[in-house]
């Protein structure tokens, strides 16, 4: 059997970029539904910003009323949930498919609601909230089980690190792990919590944000050089490498953040994200929308296995699993740089259809 690789690690590029917005208008934390027909960001800031929902040419197919909060995130058959501003406190509003107006999901109880992001299956939302009254504290990591109504409490806090802020969580396309920033002093990192065994792992050094995970061993990142610059980047990491290593797509003189991704039926990798616009007198600092795919992914690299998002392991992922540790042996064997990466690409959850 022909073992997927993604080919020499430097090989790795943004292709057939375009920018999908223009204006004077602030667009940013886009959001990919699953199989990137759909992309979800929004537009401007303060008490006027809204939700656009728009597909890869722009085309706005939804408005959704803000003020904007934090992110938003969409389902394969179309649902979107999303963060609004109200008063002194923040809400998750849903739009389900085939709803003509949203309603509120979360809020109105007094805590603070924001981030929300569905499992690939659109079983479990989660979510980042506070535990209300007076003295808060800090927002803490939970699951909401969509079908059942039900609440889990995932993560309090990063352990050993009681300060650090949670962001920005983001599902792992083979579904039984979550990816967040946590902002330290100094900088942020990213985590994976890996839900059956309640493993949190660190997937970055201090200096990266918002994750957007492809496989296993596999994530897009932002990278924060200082205060004024940032550039895209490819992180890998164990099982497919010994020591964490990176590629950059876009560098700092791009000023490219908040990347997202989506993965079409043809197993292609459509990365959105951010760039700063050009500034011209008397105008304000904005950033337009970008849209490019991923490459050079070979054909077989991408695999798609229908989960439910629970994070439950049968036989044949633990087969997967075993194949995947094979893998990563044979590729620490030689040098990292000449030689292909070989991914665990395993358990990709199905992909909305009509892609």
């Amino acid at each position: 059997m022909t073992r997927p690789h993604l080919g020499t690690f430097r090989d790795l590029h943004l292709r057939k970029q375009r920018r999908l917005t223009a204006g004077q208008l602030h667009h940013r934390a886009p959001t990919l539904s699953p199989s990137g027909r759909l992309i979800l960001h929004a537009l401007s800031s303060g008490p006027d910003s809204q939700w656009l929902c728009t597909d890869r040419k722009g085309r706005i197919a939804r408005v959704l009323q803000g003020p904007v909060e934090g992110h938003a995130t969409l389902t394969k058959d179309g649902s979107i949930a999303y963060g609004r501003q109200v008063g002194a406190t923040c809400e998750i509003w849903l739009l389900s498919a085939g709803d003509s107006e949203p309603r509120r999901l979360l809020g109105g109880d007094g805590r603070l609601y924001r981030d929300p992001a569905f499992s690939h299956d659109g079983r479990f939302l989660a979510y980042l909230a506070d535990d209300g009254g007076s003295s808060a504290g800090p927002l803490r990591l939970w699951r909401y089980d969509v079908s059942r109504g039900s609440h889990e409490l995932l993560l309090g806090s990063v352990p050993n690190q009681p300060g650090a802020r949670l962001g920005h969580p983001v599902w792992a396309p083979w579904g039984d792990s979550l990816f967040f920033s946590a902002q330290h002093d100094g900088g942020s990192t990213i985590y994976e919590l890996h839900l059956p065994s309640g493993q949190l792992s660190p997937r970055s050094p201090l200096g990266y944000s918002s994750p957007a995970p492809i496989a296993k061993g596999l994530l897009v990142a932002c990278q924060h050089l200082d205060e004024q610059s940032q550039a895209l980047v490819v992180l890998a990491y164990s099982p497919v490498v010994e020591r964490s290593r990176q590629l950059v797509l876009l560098d700092a003189k791009y000023g490219a953040g908040e990347p997202t991704i989506g993965i079409d039926k043809k197993s292609q990798v459509w990365v959105a994200y951010t760039m700063s616009g050009t500034i011209r007198s008397g105008e304000p600092q904005r950033c337009d929308l970008y849209l490019a795919l991923l490459g050079k992914l070979p054909k077989g690299t991408v695999a798609t296995k229908k989960t439910s998002g629970a994070g439950s392991h049968d036989a044949d992922d633990a087969a997967d699993d075993a194949e995947s540790g094979r893998r990563a042996v044979d590729a620490l064997s030689t040098g990292f740089e000449d030689r292909p990466l070989p991914i665990g690409l395993d358990r990709f959850a199905e992909l909305e259809h009509g892609a």
